[in-house]
This record gives C-alpha cells, structure tokens and sequence, in this order.
C-alpha cells in the first residue's frame, strides 16, 4: 500500500500534523473497498433499515473493516459510522463504509467508501476511496488534495471558473427538481448548463479535479456523506455553502446537513441564488 504522506513531508506547521490519521484513513478506505467488491461480484440480500434505505452485507461488512482499522490505530478517538458507532467529544471519525448503497445494488459503479476526521466541526481529513476503479481522493486540513490512481499521484486545484457553461453534476436520485431549477436560473446567467448525474461523495471528487464546477445538494445528508468531501473540495480551491454563504460546519457527528452548494472555484463571484 503506498503511502500518502510523502505528499505533506515539511508541512506539519499548516496542516496540524495529521499526517497519521491520513495514513489510517487510507488504510482503512481501501481495505473497506476491498471488502465490497468482494461482495460485489455475487448478489446478495437487500435490507431496508427504519427510514426505508437499503443495505446490504457488503455495508456490514466494509463498517466492521473500517472500525477494527480505526479501533486499533486511534483507540482514543470514537467513530461515527453511518452503520453505527460511539460518538463523544470534539474530535471523531466520521465514517460512512458504503456511500451509495442504491448505487450499488443497482450496479452502476458510483459507489464510495467515505473515511474523515472532524475536528472543532470541521473536517480536517478527508480520504474518499472508489472501489470500482481503484481511485483514491484525499486530503488534509491546509496541505493540499490529491488524487492517487495506479498511475501514479496527482496534485488536485479544481478549475478556475471564467465563465461559460457551467458544468453541474448533481444526484441521480435526489432533489432533482430542485437542481434543475438552479440550473435554468444559472442558464440565463452563464450561458449555458453541462449536467451529469452522478450517485455518491464522488461528486466531490469531480469537482476537485476539474471535471465539475458546481454540485448543488436539495436532499437529505448527514456528517459522514459530506465531510471528506468537503474537506477535499475545499483542500483543492472549492468551497462548500450553506444558507449565507457560510461553511458547512458539523455540529454533530451525526447531524442532519442543511441544503447545500458545492462549488470548484471559490473565488468566482458566483450568483447570489448560490
């Protein structure tokens, strides 16, 4: 397993030297991954849980990977999982081991595996990993994003936005009313709207490597949905808003977000519909 922290050697004095937890976040992103796939290559049985969403044994299986990785490297630091967990105190993981469960069952591949700490209500690692392709997003509070592929590692800026169309990607199963209402009143004033439907935290992931500008979010979400993926859009030149403009901050580990609007370049005087 490669290691990521080569990437932050030297800057321990802007990044709060969380360079381990990244390490531990990794690890346990990809063995999680690893676990699904496993799961992925048969069909199994669909459960719904008490708000009607799905899970599956390949859920069960990445929750238990990631909290024994976790459990053993920072047993001092409780976990919050989509699939359960402790949760106390200012710092904790917040996990959700299967991001896009109907994705999944459905096959499309838009499935991820979310791992972030959040600290003071902000997340200050984020570690989105793609089992289906191998991709691992990543990043650490004032040290940068990147994106490690088995081509190698690259350094993620996002896209300075200039203008022109904007390319939006948004869920394919939520809010898309919504989404399509913003892009009609972001049509008259940019120009033009390139959307593609995309399941999962990858969205995030598009945008911090330039392949998406905006992704506005209408539906429900909660801490361990978000907050890796903010860490690295924002890690990357982004920024993730709520009402205001205002950060998304977590006041919870297993808050409910607000609705909220990502966006590649947070430098762009974006609209005020935003």
């Amino acid at each position: 397993m490669a290691s990521l922290t080569h990437h932050y050697q030297g800057k321990s004095e802007v990044n709060g030297g969380y360079e381990r937890y990244l390490e531990w976040a990794q690890t346990a992103g990809e063995r999680a991954g690893a676990a699904i796939l496993t799961h992925y290559r048969t069909t199994g049985p669909v459960d719904l849980k008490s708000d009607g969403s799905p899970v599956t044994p390949a859920d069960r299986a990445a929750h238990e990977v990631i909290m024994t990785v976790l459990a053993q490297a920072t047993p001092d630091v409780p976990v919050a999982s989509e699939e359960g967990g402790e949760i106390a105190g200012d710092r904790y993981w917040s996990v959700d081991p299967l991001d896009g469960t109907k994705e999944y069952v459905a096959r499309t591949g838009a499935f991820v595996v979310n791992v972030a700490l959040v600290e003071g209500g902000r997340p200050v690692v984020g570690v989105i990993f793609v089992p289906v392709t191998g991709e691992c997003y990543f990043a650490l509070k004032g040290g940068g994003a990147f994106k490690k592929t088995p081509a190698g590692v690259q350094r993620l800026n996002g896209r300075a936005f200039l203008g022109g169309p904007v390319r939006v990607v948004g869920s394919a199963r939520h809010g898309t009313e919504a989404v399509t209402g913003l892009c009609e009143a972001l049509a008259c004033d940019e120009g033009g709207i390139e959307r593609t439907a995309l399941g999962s935290a990858w969205k995030f992931g598009w945008l911090a490597e330039g392949r998406a500008d905006l992704y506005p979010r209408f539906g429900p979400t909660h801490t361990w949905d978000t907050a890796a993926g903010q860490c690295l859009v924002e890690e990357s030149g982004g920024a993730v808003w709520v009402a205001g403009r205002q950060p998304l901050i977590y006041h919870h580990a297993r808050q409910l977000n607000p609705s909220f609007v990502a966006v590649a370049d947070a430098r762009f005087a974006w609209p005020d519909f935003l």
